[in-house]
């Protein structure tokens, strides 16, 4: 019986090496990169980068139902929060923040499409506005995409005021 169990015990530790070795188990202390290469590097063998997507393709139907969006401006020492309709295409100060924002576009059905930033629909799906926010001196402090179901994915990071994408404003 003894032989037999040092057997199972050799053949589970023979298993257990097999398996490590064709998994790549990684050495102790050892880093593994899951960060894009930087500029000039090349991708280790075998992996490939998806493209980031360039371009915004907003569909003629999403022009034409959507005129504007409402941007919820929250004070974070006051908890004031007060609402801004910007006009898709239009830029405007945020009251008395020293901020102004862009709105380049608007989809109301956000997704990724290759290397396209697009619309699958006109119905609010996924809502999400690209927006630039400024400084008063002109200085670009956000140039990103806001989501109303999810805010805070992307979010806009300023020490005094928080910007959220609130809603949005069809044609009539």
């Amino acid at each position: 019986m003894l032989h037999k169990s040092r057997m199972s015990h050799l053949f589970l530790l023979l298993l257990v090496v097999v398996l490590a070795a064709a998994w790549g188990c990684q050495k102790k202390g050892e880093e593994v990169s899951m960060n894009k290469p930087e500029k000039g590097e090349k991708a280790e063998e075998g992996t490939k980068m998806p493209p980031l997507p360039s371009k915004i393709v907003v569909p003629d139907d999403v022009k034409a139902k959507w005129k504007a969006v409402i941007f919820e401006v929250t004070d974070k020492d006051t908890n004031e929060k007060t609402d801004y309709t910007v006009n898709i295409g239009d830029t405007t100060p945020l009251g008395d923040t020293g901020l102004n924002i862009s709105v380049e576009a608007f989809l109301p059905s956000f997704q990724m499409r290759g290397d396209v930033f697009t619309s699958n629909s006109t119905d609010p799906n996924n809502p999400a506005a690209k927006v630039k926010i400024t400084d008063e001196s002109g200085k670009e402090l956000y140039d990103r995409w806001l989501f109303s179901l999810y805010p805070a994915t992307h979010p806009f990071e300023h020490q005094k005021y928080g910007v959220i994408l609130k809603n949005y404003v069809a044609e009539k």
